[in-house]
């Protein structure tokens, strides 16, 4: 991503998290967090543990061959543990023979992917509070900036930038909730052996499970999930969630970035936004990002979901499938919020181009203000009716809706100057928007 600093943002970090490298190294962090605490409970000797934890934490392993290997064999955990039993076999053979005991493959993937997911969604969860901070500061700046409401993409009454604002941040705070909630339940320890019943620790399975937990510092389920995917199919739906709300946000920046509209800018940046033909253009890259995410993402979504109907102790084709899913998930979540920090805490705001663009609709957008003034007098139909035809002649003439009201003597025969007055009034036309804006931004209601 361009603009996009590696060392201060969700995405490139997250991308790395999601490397093979990692996620051959969290697949070692669970074979070594698993003999410390077999050994601890007694199923294995505390001098194997040892060795096992340390050569998993200081031995090199050639992750591209491991990749190789484990296509041909149909996981890559079963390429690692021969490697990693020979490994410890030249230290102690003793040892060698407590390499990954009790466990299975799935139980060394899963987990692997959930101690990465863990990680990521402690980066996401912080930038998501820098993005939740900087709108809310923004929102309290402009609670009483007057722009276009647009209903269907046209023109609608007057509402409060700020209030647009805040109904942007609280709708990332919903999804940061509802990311946490869903990883809560889903940053769980996988751990079952062949069919889920810890068999081959006889009566110690749980014994180990409850220590093998502690030591990865993820919570114990009720039972082994092997192929029960609904709780990593919550976390995965709240995210796509999270990146439609994202998708919104980046759709109304974007229409208000147009130049014909020009209120909203992204913040300049060297080499960012540039076209390769038109040197006047300033495209709105953090924008392109968020929406290419927002667009791949539910494809991605229903793929996981797809992929739930799995058969029996352990799914074929639908297990497997998630582990090109989940880290493209991750990825292109990161990557809209990574874009949104940037575009939140630099964006550019031109309120005179906001009041020139409510002006230009010549106070047709007070319409409906004024024809709720006459509601009481003359009922809903005649006073729409009435102000229908106010708006067509004040179209047609060139002239504002208030010129063609005060001169209108049917209309001035119902309203006093002073009524006619406040519903032109644009401070007014803003209506509950700063209460709306201190109940979006404090968490008010639901």
């Amino acid at each position: 991503m361009s603009g996009i600093s590696k060392n201060d943002n969700a995405y490139w970090k997250v991308k790395e998290l999601f490397s093979l490298k990692e996620h051959v190294a969290c697949m070692l962090q669970f074979e070594a967090a698993l003999a410390r605490a077999e050994a601890t409970v007694g199923v294995i000797p505390k001098e194997a543990a040892v060795v096992i934890a340390e050569t998993c934490g200081e031995v090199a392993f050639d992750v591209a061959a491991l990749e190789i290997e484990g296509d041909r064999a149909g996981t890559i955990v079963i390429p690692l543990v021969r490697e990693l039993i020979a490994r410890v076999e030249d230290e102690s053979e003793n040892a060698s023979r407590y390499v990954h005991f009790g466990a299975t493959s799935q139980d060394v993937l899963d987990t692997a992917i959930v101690l990465q997911m863990k990680q990521a969604i402690g980066q996401m969860v912080k930038d998501l509070l820098r993005i939740e901070a900087a709108f809310s500061a923004l929102a309290r700046k402009h609670a009483k900036t007057p722009m276009l409401g647009r209903t269907l993409m046209q023109a609608g009454p007057p509402i409060s930038f700020g209030l647009k604002v805040a109904g942007w941040k609280a709708a990332i705070t919903r999804g940061r909730a509802r990311l946490v909630t869903a990883a809560s339940s889903a940053l769980t320890l996988q751990f079952g052996g062949a069919v889920g019943s810890l068999s081959s620790l006889d009566e110690r399975g749980l014994e180990v499970a409850r220590a093998l937990a502690g030591e990865l510092g993820l919570s114990l389920p009720d039972a082994p999930w092997h192929s029960h995917r609904d709780r990593l199919a919550e976390l995965v739906s709240a995210i796509g969630i999270l990146v439609g709300s994202f998708g919104k946000i980046a759709r109304d920046l974007s229409l208000q970035m147009q130049p014909e509209v020009f209120e909203l800018r992204e913040c300049p940046e060297d080499g960012k936004g540039g076209s390769s033909a038109m040197p006047h253009k300033r495209n709105p890259i953090g924008c392109l990002h968020t929406l290419a995410a927002a667009n791949r993402m539910p494809g991605m979504v229903s793929s996981f979901l797809s992929g739930m109907l799995q058969e029996h102790e352990r799914g074929l084709g639908g297990w497997q499938a998630e582990w090109e899913t989940i880290p493209s998930v991750f990825e292109c979540s990161s990557q809209a919020i990574s874009a949104m920090v940037e575009i939140s805490e630099a964006l550019e705001v031109f309120p005179k181009r906001m009041l020139g663009n409510l002006v230009s609709t010549r106070e047709g957008v007070f319409s409906e203000r004024l024809s709720m003034a006459l509601v009481p007098k003359l009922g809903r139909t005649a006073a729409q009716g009435l102000v229908s035809e106010l708006v067509e002649y004040a179209n047609q003439s060139n002239r504002t809706l208030s010129e063609v009201a005060f001169g209108n003597s049917t209309l001035l025969s119902h309203l006093s100057v002073e009524v006619i007055e406040a519903v032109f009034s644009v401070e007014k036309a803003l209506g509950s928007s700063e209460q709306l804006i201190d109940r979006l931004l404090e968490g008010k209601g639901v």
